[in-house]
């Protein structure tokens, strides 16, 4: 058995996050402004979400779930198979 991941739960932690701003600030939170601030393609993102690419280093994960103010294991829903 190994343990793997069946949705990843970026998008709602986008929507999550972009909820705590407040709501007179310019900053728009989107997966291009997290792939910004964790210095990857908004394609690299997006092919996380969608469980295209799922060899994600444990240091890009950790700036993902910093930016979206969460732990490493909320990014990803893991289930054992």
């Amino acid at each position: 058995m190994e343990l793997v991941p069946v949705r990843c739960r970026i998008p709602e932690l986008l929507v999550r996050r972009a909820k705590m701003e407040s709501s007179t600030s310019r900053i728009k939170i989107n997966q291009q402004w997290l792939a910004d601030k964790v210095s990857m393609s908004k394609q690299q993102l997006s092919d996380y979400i969608h469980l295209r690419s799922k060899n994600m280093r444990l240091q890009r994960a950790q700036m993902i779930a910093y930016h979206l103010d969460c732990l490493v294991d909320d990014l990803f829903v893991w289930e054992w198979r």
